[in-house]
């Protein structure tokens, strides 16, 4: 009789471990880019993780992060997926072991670009016109579109904007870098992809009053000077749970352009992780994170 109450026992104990351990598993930390504060994170985000939610079956913590801080939030363990633009989802990658698994798409596909923007008849047209000149980016050494990429654009034409430029000044908001510019407030001015089209259809500003330094001529759908790059990524830990992983990667890979998720986000839903290979070489060439020392 001790032996079966000994048994029974054991197999309760067994079961609220396991209980447990599952109820643990259950919760994803799932942190989000909040380069724009975490009020404004939570609402773009929140029907996301309600549809992962619904999706998957696992509790979805949001975890608003500014990029600042979130390599730190990954070593004390407050994440265990995170949804970032490239240049930090290659830090965590390098630094932290996190693996991605899932691009962001937008209207126009699943990369994106920089652009170099001039006013029209400034007689800048090209990488060499701005020696010399007063220029403005985003976020010195953390901005993907709207430094990285166009800094590696330059140096690879042997310009360097720290050295060559009259002037380089950071901005607190892209929208401001474009008003500038066709103001004649500044020379030129370091902007992501899509931004000139989105002002000019709001009303800002005129395209046939800015050029477009450096113009590829391709069939991507904005105006670019750079290379093409990954857009956001989410990425998990190291020895997260796979079978997590695999749900909401799914869940992630069947979102609709016409979900409320997705519209909130103003994306058009996921597809398989694009490589971040050739942006990881560029930050080894600029010697930026994770390869700055």
């Amino acid at each position: 009789m001790k032996s079966l109450r000994f048994n029974i026992l054991v197999a309760l104990l067994v079961s609220a471990i396991c209980l447990a351990g599952s109820a643990m598993a259950a919760e994803i930390k799932f942190g989000v880019q909040a380069s724009r504060g975490a009020v404004k994170a939570l609402k773009k985000w929140t029907e996301m993780a309600k549809y992962l939610e619904k999706e998957t079956g696992y509790k979805i913590k949001l975890v608003p992060l500014n990029p600042s801080v979130t390599v730190k939030a990954a070593k004390e363990g407050k994440v265990d997926m995170m949804l970032s633009n490239p240049v930090l989802a290659v830090v965590l990658q390098k630094k932290m072991g996190f693996t991605p698994v899932a691009t962001l798409k937008k209207k126009s596909g699943p990369r994106f670009g920089g652009v170099i923007i001039s006013k029209k008849g400034s007689g800048i047209k090209t990488a060499k016109d701005l020696k010399g000149k007063k220029v403005m980016a985003y976020k010195f050494k953390k901005s993907a579109a709207a430094y990285v990429f166009q800094v590696k654009h330059l140096k690879d034409k042997g310009i360097d904007p720290h050295k060559d430029f009259k002037s380089f000044k950071e901005a607190k908001k892209q929208d401001d870098i474009v008003l500038a510019v066709h103001k004649g407030l500044i020379d030129a001015g370091f902007v992501k992809t899509g931004m000139v089209e989105a002002m000019a259809k709001e009303g800002k500003i005129k395209l046939d009053e800015i050029n477009i330094v450096d113009q590829v001529k391709d069939d991507y759908q904005h105006k670019h000077t750079t290379a093409l790059y990954p857009h956001w990524t989410l990425g998990y830990k190291p020895g997260y749970d796979m079978a997590i992983v695999a749900k909401v990667k799914a869940a992630l890979l069947k979102l609709k352009a016409d979900h409320v998720a997705a519209k909130k986000a103003k994306i058009k839903g996921f597809v398989e992780a694009v490589s971040l290979d050739g942006l990881s070489e560029t930050l080894k060439a600029l010697k930026l994170p994770p390869y700055d020392s």
